[in-house]
């Protein structure tokens, strides 16, 4: 068989990867939250309409793709997700990064579970969000009722919960978790990176850290027992660093951990790690990153 030149260029074409795409989405309105920019990243294999793809949400989007100005660098998402794709530990994945706004603390703060701690823990929390109760329950209906159907249609997704995961870090871990809890339905899977389970000001005694432990506890307890979340159908990744603000976090991390293994989630869909010397940093965490795709992700 002879190939002409430009037969031999048309087959070598048909080889060739697009880059990813990035979409970006200004102010995207909704009637229950301020508007905000979405950023899409949509991998080659997502962008012919021929493969329904997963979805991540991830919270923060606006450091996603771009450098924190907190620590100077992003999640390293795009970096990390096409080699697991290529190697074929997680399935063909777009990206969602929802930005976050000047509420992001009374967005981003559960909001069923604050209303299940006692009223002196629940100002320490309103203080550390300007004295303002939570929203978050308006956010989620934002990402779900609106964002989610938005997505849905413009791009070729695999709709259901099996294909629907959701990220975050530190505050942003706090809301993927109880959006999962919330809307099992939807979320199938959350990854909580460095997240501060107390979601107050921590106790700088050890009196005060033992009491709080309790009253964390308790109120992530309470919270569990009302929702539909199952160890048979959903994954729950949470992971801390031993290093500044993480190093503060670890009680209330180690006391919730231990309250779901109890309640029947085990490692095959319950995971909690540690990384010693890591900070509560996009720096840490893009190091680590693979670990929690592959989780959230591999079906």
């Amino acid at each position: 068989m002879t190939l002409t030149i430009s037969t031999f260029l048309l087959l070598a074409a048909g080889t060739v990867q697009a880059e990813p795409r990035l979409d970006r989405h200004p102010q995207i309105p909704s009637q229950y939250v301020k508007s905000r920019d979405v950023t899409v990243w949509v991998p080659d294999a997502c962008q012919t309409g021929a493969l329904r793809c997963s979805v991540l949400y991830m919270m923060d989007g606006q450091n996603v793709f771009t450098p924190s100005p907190y620590s100077g660098a992003d999640w390293g998402v795009a970096q990390a997700l096409p080699k697991l794709m290529a190697q074929g530990r997680v399935p063909p994945t777009i990206i969602v990064a929802v930005n976050a706004i000047e509420a992001r603390t009374r967005e981003y703060m559960p909001q069923r579970i604050y209303a299940l701690m006692p009223p002196a823990y629940q100002a320490r929390i309103r203080a550390f969000a300007d004295n303002q109760p939570p929203e978050s329950d308006n956010f989620l209906k934002f990402l779900v009722a609106e964002l989610k159907p938005f997505i849905d249609r413009t791009y070729p997704t695999l709709a259901g919960p099996q294909g629907t995961a959701i990220m975050g870090s530190s505050m942003g871990g706090h809301i993927a978790l109880y959006a999962q809890g919330e809307y099992p339905q939807v979320f199938g899977a959350s990854a909580s990176l460095s997240m501060p389970w107390l979601m107050a000001s921590w106790a700088r005694d050890p009196a005060g850290t033992a009491a709080d432990r309790l009253v964390v506890t308790e109120g992530w307890r309470a919270w569990l027992r009302t929702t539909q979340l199952r160890p048979g159908a959903n994954r729950i990744y949470s992971d801390q660093g031993t290093v500044g603000l993480d190093e503060e976090f670890t009680p209330y991390m180690e006391s919730v951990t231990t309250m779901f293994l109890n309640n029947g989630w085990d490692a095959a869909v319950f995971q909690s790690r540690v990384f010693s010397g890591t900070e509560h940093s996009e720096k840490d965490w893009r190091k680590r990153i693979d670990i929690p795709l592959v989780f959230v992700l591999a079906r």
